[in-house]
């Protein structure tokens, strides 16, 4: 598959002396070929296999030879490892490098669907309490999803434009991501999408976006923090401009990134490196504060939509209170002292179905936690005959399961 790329497109990119081989870039984009990769979760003990071809900047990174069916692998639904793009794993590299020692407040202002917000959860030293932003709702829901697959407690999800988050007090987060929305130049390889929205226009109406949205949030950094900028864009009006203006506007100074194979200036060209196109750009906020404080829920709800405010370990049921499938999946559940019961990935792919599943003679009944490979999976309750699927209906696989 090839793809056609827009003619002004193809023009800027041409006359762009900054990028190595436009040429190149240009034919690579029109490849249809995309990289495939996936991350590991460090908090769940996950590693890639001596052997993995790892992605340079994320130890937890590891390139596939193709893409596979991740729907019908029970670990991808227990959060051991996330499928993303290996430049966006690029976030790793640059929290490692600020040597942070104590937790920190962390916000992702454009989080969904959560891929990032991962890859600081993993970066970031233990305790930090990381708010995850998103402004559309669908979205937000696929947010909240696959950080309760991740599995870490001290995250709160909001719902709401990047701008509403302005309310909250000043000073507020220690680094704050801003992965702003873009035109989407990174991603014309691998999304005919990208390709189909792109227009002069919708590059100038997203770089007056990216500053609205900016001019909303840098309040919300306190003095010495960090702010790591992001798109999956080529644009200098989008990237270096914005850039630019932030340090003009409000006095931030831009830091150098740390070494990364094949990046130059923070660009991540796919003719270049293993992934897809994206910009990154660290910034500090002049002056001299102490820590930020983690925010209350009280003060979350009360400056925009709050979905979740860490993490809901119950629910009733009927006159009882049973154990979320959330719970399950906590990196920190310790299910020891819980009644399990091992399944093959016959029966697991059926509980992921929401189908009704039979466990072994002889199990007793009750509340019963299914592991796969010796890791949670989800809550069934035993009655004998059968089990009860107690996995919440949103998370079933809709797909027909392979014979």
């Amino acid at each position: 598959m090839t793809n056609k790329l827009p003619d002004e497109f193809i023009a800027r990119i041409l006359g762009d002396d900054s990028i190595p081989n436009p040429e190149g870039l240009l034919d690579e984009l029109a490849s249809g070929n995309p990289s495939v990769s996936i991350r590991h979760n460090r908090l769940k003990g996950c590693r890639p296999t001596q052997d993995a071809d790892i992605v340079p900047w994320c130890p937890q990174g590891e390139y596939l030879p193709e893409r596979r069916a991740f729907t019908f692998d029970p670990a991808f639904h227990q959060g051991r490892y996330y499928v993303q793009d290996s430049s966006s794993m690029a976030l790793a590299a640059v929290i490692e490098s600020l040597g942070l020692e104590n937790s920190v407040c962390y916000l992702d202002a454009c989080a969904a669907p959560g891929g990032k917000t991962t890859v600081a959860i993993d970066s970031l030293p233990a305790g930090s309490f990381i708010v995850a932003n998103e402004a559309e709702q669908a979205r937000a829901a696929i947010l909240d999803e696959n950080l309760m697959k991740w599995g870490y407690a001290d995250v709160a999800v909001t719902v709401g434009p990047a701008q509403r988050l302005g309310r909250l007090p000043e000073g507020c987060f220690d680094i704050i991501a801003a992965d702003v929305p873009c035109s989407g130049e990174g991603m014309m390889r691998k999304d005919p999408k990208a390709i189909a929205q792109w227009t002069p226009g919708l590059v100038r109406s997203c770089a007056a976006l990216q500053r609205e949205i900016i001019e909303s949030v840098w309040p919300l950094l306190r003095q010495e923090g960090y702010m790591i900028y992001s798109t999956c864009t080529f644009s200098h009006e989008e990237n270096e401009e914005n850039i630019s203006w932030i340090c003009s506007e409000f006095g931030a100074e831009k830091l150098r990134l740390p070494e990364m194979p094949g990046v130059i200036d923070g660009h991540f060209y796919p003719h270049l490196v293993r992934g897809e196109g994206l910009y990154i750009a660290l910034l500090r906020k002049p002056g001299n504060s102490n820590p930020a404080r983690p925010l209350t829920e009280k003060e979350l709800a009360k400056a925009t939509r709050l979905m979740r405010y860490g993490s809901v370990d119950s629910e009733p049921k009927g006159k009882e209170m049973i154990p979320t499938h959330a719970l399950a999946l906590r990196a920190d559940f310790d299910f020891s002292g819980r009644q399990t019961s091992e399944v093959d990935r016959e029966t697991a792919l059926k509980f992921l179905h929401r189908d009704a599943i039979t466990l072994p003679s002889g199990t007793p009944r009750g509340l019963t936690l299914l592991t796969y490979e010796g890791r949670p999976l989800g809550w069934v309750n035993n009655l004998g005959n059968r089990a009860n699927n107690l996995l919440p209906k949103h998370l079933r696989i809709l797909s027909a399961l392979p014979c």
